[in-house]
């Protein structure tokens, strides 16, 4: 779809005269309609506002599906051979070559700014842009995309309260952390994680909070929070705090109480009792 068709698509969709956008956007009605006509075309910054403004993707603006773009830094893979590999050696479907190799990220341990600085250079010159539009491209496009994009949704929906409880220290290390794992970590993450739902009904049917099947559970739930937590952080006490918030917040409750009722309460007694 065409920039101008792009455009007027956003403008129906939120229910606005061209007027109505342009003071959205702070821009002058006949701007809007220049950009509607094709007679005229919004730079990367305004690109940038309107997908900031309207709350849509920047990659809509371009005719290639999401899957062209490298889901790291957003560079397109239009061939094979740009594409990174995973831990066999096959490509890989979501990352170029320049972020990914071998089922790791090449940059590791570094949070979205960081990485947009790092990285704008090489994307500026890939795509004949400046440095400083490449930042701005980037900056709008890589919370859209799969490295970055649950990190974003998380902060959002628990940020303030994790951030309350261990600081901001040490989120920010835990989403580098995260950020970090390729898609093989990722995997064992979620295969363990279906496990321990498993897990958490076994031990409610056959025992106790303190018995084996207990104590089992306890033991997987921390191999799946050191997975994610940085280096050094897991102690008993932090545990123990984090399964209080389990119970305390009726997100995580929902999560636990789709495995029985109770769950969520288990889960916490257990961890006091075993940890």
């Amino acid at each position: 779809m065409a920039t101008k068709d792009v455009i007027s698509a956003i403008r129906k969709e939120a229910g606005l005269t061209q007027g109505e956008m342009a003071r959205r956007l702070y821009v002058t009605r006949q701007a809007v309609s220049r950009w509607e006509t094709g007679e005229t075309a919004p730079g990367i910054d305004m690109v940038k506002l309107i997908c900031v403004t309207f709350g849509v993707p920047l990659e809509r603006f371009f005719e290639m599906p999401t899957s062209y773009y490298c889901q790291c830094c957003s560079m397109p893979m239009p061939e094979e051979k740009a594409r990174g590999t995973e831990a066999d050696g096959s490509p890989s479907s979501d990352f170029c070559s320049h972020c990914y190799k071998f089922g790791d990220f090449v940059v590791e341990n570094t949070s979205m700014d960081e990485f947009i600085e790092a990285m704008a250079p090489l994307e500026a010159k890939a795509l004949g842009i400046t440095t400083e539009e490449a930042v701005s491209l980037m900056a709008t496009m890589l919370p859209h995309l799969k490295r970055w994009k649950e990190v974003e949704e998380n902060e959002a929906a628990y940020g303030k309260e994790l951030r309350e409880s261990f600081g901001d220290d040490v989120i920010d290390a835990a989403n580098e952390k995260y950020v970090s794992m390729g898609e093989t970590s990722h995997m064992r993450a979620d295969e363990l994680e279906l496990a321990i739902k498993e897990q958490l009904r076994r031990a409610m049917e056959t025992g106790g909070v303190d018995g084996p099947e207990a104590q089992k559970l306890v033991a997987m739930h921390k191999q799946w929070l050191t997975m994610y937590w940085p280096d050094g952080l897991y102690t008993p006490e932090a545990h123990k705090g984090l399964a209080d918030g389990y119970v305390a917040d009726e997100r995580f409750k929902k999560y636990y109480e789709a495995v029985a009722p109770g769950a969520t309460q288990f889960l916490r007694d257990a961890i006091h009792a075993c940890v």
